[in-house]
């Protein structure tokens, strides 16, 4: 091996240096240095990566900095070195060669820093006998010169930038600190009742408390239930109820509670994902500590614009239609500002564009003059197949009929069947358009006739899809096999599911051209140093073409491999897992990864939307911080992982 340390060296002594020194491997998540640990000498990453993080008695941790291959560990503790083999009087002249007579004792370290492997990771261990030994080498003393400046000026500025976002930030607006226990109503203010009381007895309890809206059935201290002020109005005035009825008559039975530890921002998407108002709040051991309101998450955040009420959203009039948009755009807002993870933001989101669009077919069909006159299933592709979306794109969807499977077919019954969802596809085109959804400039939407068939006909399509894998027909697949059911028959979804695993067993050729298309859209290799990426070769990273479209596109591969056809991207990750094709590790931090991607993409484009810029997902790598930059880094380096492990298989 040729390093710094043998500079000037014969062979035989520079044998006789290395000797002293010894290889180690690390797994991945595996600790290389511990915080007490006597550190008598450092670490050269020849291969892998590592990062420093701080322990602190609450066991969050806080990583300072990434080390990568050619990268000393154990900097931090030069000045040991330093004290240890140098005495006071020559300290300031580190040109003086030291003796071994003049060596003191290093006295126990402890400190709250560790330093972990992030993947399999060699290192060569220097003991501090060694670095001594050469240290009358001027291009020694350069070389470890220019390793501690240079990381001094990385940490240093890392640190500022940490002191300056912090100081303009109000600590308790934090949503991943504040807590459930910390907003809500304690057990001892909630209304309770029995399951054996009446309903006029629950009611008069509420109406004593102005602002109290609901009531915790308890039965034996389990929590059997929720009633509130809407449920009386809708289920015992509107339907002339005795009130003289027991109120578990009308209770919402097992109701979605959250424990008093969850953090808030886990109760206001429970709640946004549930269209409810009110959330008991659980002990450990699942006894009622209190109720958390809707009301309560708004003022202890003071957010503006939560779209709410998702029960208007299921039953909005199509004159409503244009105005949602600005609703929903509202509630994005309030969540980005608030900070809540990208993946629960996106999760709320979605559910309510899913609402919309729901409602959208729904209004479609009213406005038919018959029923349909079969089963059908419509579905999303792109962003909102995956739970992706966030601003509301341009449309990508499909449908799905069900077709005279009779050996004899009746030419009119199928006439009519696709006369019908030809005009209904227009409507719902048609519904979306109004609501915000604009048109598919490649017309991938159910109006096309490419794009709407019956199941005998996505059949036949699928199959010459796999059969011809031409490059239209891959780029039309890549899209198509992103589907997500959004409405329609079970039973039929189910069939369609079924054939296109069949028609999946005979398609390795198809697999192998869509892996060869990605083969030539590799993910960045970020390997190199950092200011090399960052700070000069590369000023700016287009995350969809250049990242996310890669990953999403070998996920599907390697699922579509595996017998796994439909689900989100977290999903498939999740089927994978289980299936033992990717590790628990490797699932858990790509996820973390796309979760960082994702978050950089949604705030990115949003900025720009609230800009009036043109929306584009090229981010600019002069904006980050430091640490930022080297979060990037590490989450494209495990996606491009996840690449290479699907083309591995090819």
């Amino acid at each position: 091996m040729k390093h710094i340390l043998t500079k000037n060296l014969t062979q035989t002594e520079a044998t006789n240096l290395l000797n002293q020194c010894h290889t180690h491997h690390y797994n991945q998540d595996e600790i290389i240095l511990h915080a007490t640990d006597n550190r008598e000498g450092l670490f050269l990453v020849l291969s892998g990566m590592a990062e420093v993080y701080i322990l602190s008695e609450k066991s969050r941790e806080e990583v300072l900095e990434i080390i990568k291959p050619n990268e000393l560990i154990g900097l931090s503790n030069i000045h040991h070195f330093l004290a240890t083999h140098f005495p006071q009087n020559q300290q300031t002249d580190l040109m003086t060669p030291l003796y071994p007579d003049q060596v003191s004792k290093q006295q126990p370290h402890s400190s709250l820093i560790q330093v972990r492997a992030i993947d399999d990771l060699e290192a060569l261990y220097i003991p501090y006998t060694v670095l001594k030994e050469r240290w009358s080498e001027p291009a020694v003393r350069e070389y470890m010169l220019d390793q501690v400046s240079s990381r001094l000026h990385d940490v240093y500025h890392s640190l500022a930038e940490q002191i300056n976002m912090n100081s303009s930030i109000d600590p308790t607006s934090d949503p991943t600190i504040l807590r459930v226990q910390d907003i809500m109503l304690p057990k001892t203010t909630v209304i309770q009742a029995q399951p054996t009381d009446t309903i006029q007895s629950v009611a008069q309890k509420l109406s004593q408390h102005s602002n109290k809206t609901a009531a915790v059935i308890l039965n034996n201290n389990q929590i059997q239930g929720i009633v509130t002020m809407h449920d009386f109005v809708n289920r015992v005035i509107t339907r002339s109820r005795n009130t003289q009825d027991q109120v578990q008559t009308i209770t919402t039975e097992k109701p979605i509670t959250v424990p008093r530890t969850a953090y808030y921002y886990e109760a206001l998407t429970a709640m946004l994902l549930n269209g409810i108002k009110h959330l008991p709040v659980t002990t450990e051991n699942n006894q009622l500590a209190g109720l958390v309101t809707m009301t309560d998450l708004l003022q202890a955040k003071q957010p503006t614009g939560i779209y709410q009420n998702t029960e208007a959203l299921k039953n909005i009039n199509k004159e409503k239609l244009p105005q949602v948009k600005k609703e929903l755009y509202a509630t994005l807002n309030t969540m980005l500002q608030q900070q809540v993870p990208i993946l629960h933001t996106l999760e709320v989101m979605n559910t309510l564009y899913d609402q919309l669009i729901h409602r959208c077919i729904e209004l479609s069909i009213k406005e038919m003059p018959t029923e349909p006159p079969t089963k059908f299933c419509f579905y999303l592709m792109g962003s909102g197949a995956r739970k992706e979306q966030f601003l509301l794109t341009d449309q990508d969807h499909f449908l799905v009929y069900e077709g005279d499977t009779h050996e004899y077919q009746d030419d009119h019954i199928d006439h009519i069947a696709t006369r019908y969802f030809a005009d209904l596809a227009e409507k719902i085109v048609a519904n979306l358009e109004l609501a915000g959804y604009k048109r598919c400039k490649g017309d991938m939407m159910a109006s096309n006739p490419i794009w709407r068939g019956t199941l005998q006909q996505w059949e036949s399509s699928i199959h010459e899809w796999t059969l011809k894998a031409t490059n239209d027909r891959l780029l039309l697949a890549q899209n198509f096999f992103s589907y997500r059911l959004i409405y329609g028959d079970a039973n039929l979804h189910n069939q369609f599911q079924q054939k296109i695993i069949n028609s999946l067993d005979r398609a390795k050729i198809f697999l192998y051209r869509l892996s060869q298309l990605e083969r030539e859209n590799p993910i960045p290799t970020l390997e190199q140093p950092l200011r090399s990426i960052f700070r000069r070769n590369k000023k700016q990273l287009d995350l969809k073409r250049e990242v996310l479209f890669p990953y999403h596109h070998s996920l599907q591969i390697l699922a579509l491999m595996h017998g796994i056809t439909y689900g989100t991207p977290i999903e498939k990750l999740d089927q994978l897992y289980e299936k033992k094709i990717l590790s628990e590790n490797f699932q858990k931090d790509l996820k973390a990864s796309i979760s960082t991607i994702l978050n950089y993409y949604v705030r990115n484009r949003y900025k720009q939307h609230q800009n009036g810029e043109e929306l584009t997902s090229t981010l600019r790598l002069t904006t980050l911080s430091t640490r930022e930059k080297e979060e990037l880094m590490l989450s494209i380096r495990l996606i491009k992982e996840l690449q290479n492990h699907m083309l591995s298989y090819y």
